[in-house]
């Protein structure tokens, strides 16, 4: 399982713009702007249960990019 604590790694999340950006249950209960960051994290962050593919696709994608504005 991808290490740390993400947002695409909480319980909370369902897919919405796989893989940056996840819809988080938690934040929706609360009557909070539920479109976050997969790479983002709060303090209501619970591990998932199964592997998830989202934080290791954004981390992907998040590399490529940075290491694209080097060249």
């Amino acid at each position: 399982m991808s290490e740390g604590r993400f947002c695409g790694n909480c319980d909370g999340h369902n897919l919405y713009e796989y893989p940056m950006k996840m819809f988080c249950s938690k934040r929706y209960a609360k009557n909070k702007d539920p479109i976050v960051d997969t790479l983002g994290c709060c303090d209501d962050w619970e591990p998932v249960t199964q592997e998830c593919y989202c934080v290791r696709e954004a981390l992907k994608q998040q590399k490529s990019k940075d290491s694209g504005r080097r060249d």
